[in-house]
């Protein structure tokens, strides 16, 4: 099979190459309604001292970069165990869709609901459990992660 046959793309501009004048106007970038300083609380929360420059953290005092740090950890155990929350929801639903004249499902679901390990890692994407950004906003709200009054800060 060719290479060209074994690679899609599927992003905003997929059509580009087949019908290249759709495209000639204005490309339209998706944006969020957060603004600039939310969506910085929002990136720091999830990837920590990464967003900072080398200069900004070399002069950057100890306690904040720890502060920061401590958020950082804080909001990916949040999601963690959420995504395996998820995760068990989703699995529950499938065995009792596709047991439903069984015990097997209900056992399973009573089994094990709530329960989480806080050593493992989810790499399922957010994307692939439905979850959008606003969402991820919602639940780091709800866990105190993000300020109460994120929606309001300008």
């Amino acid at each position: 099979m060719p290479l060209y046959q074994k690679v899609t793309y599927t992003g905003g501009l997929s059509e580009y190459q087949k019908f290249p004048k759709r495209f000639t106007s204005q490309v339209i970038y998706e944006q969020d309604r957060f603004n600039a300083y939310q969506n910085f609380l929002y990136k720091r929360a999830l990837f920590g001292l990464s967003v900072y420059s080398k200069d900004e953290l070399n002069t950057m005092h100890y306690s904040k970069k720890k502060r920061i740090n401590g958020v950082h950890q804080r909001a990916q155990k949040v999601l963690n165990i959420w995504k395996q929350e998820l995760i068990h929801e989703f699995v529950s639903n499938f065995l009792c869709k596709l047991f439903h004249h069984s015990t097997f499902a209900k056992d399973y679901s009573e089994k094990f609901a709530g329960i989480v390990d806080d050593t493992y890692i989810s790499t399922t994407e957010f994307k692939d459990l439905g979850i959008k950004k606003e969402n991820i906003i919602e639940k780091l709200i709800q866990e105190k992660v993000l300020p109460s009054n994120f929606y309001e800060l300008r």
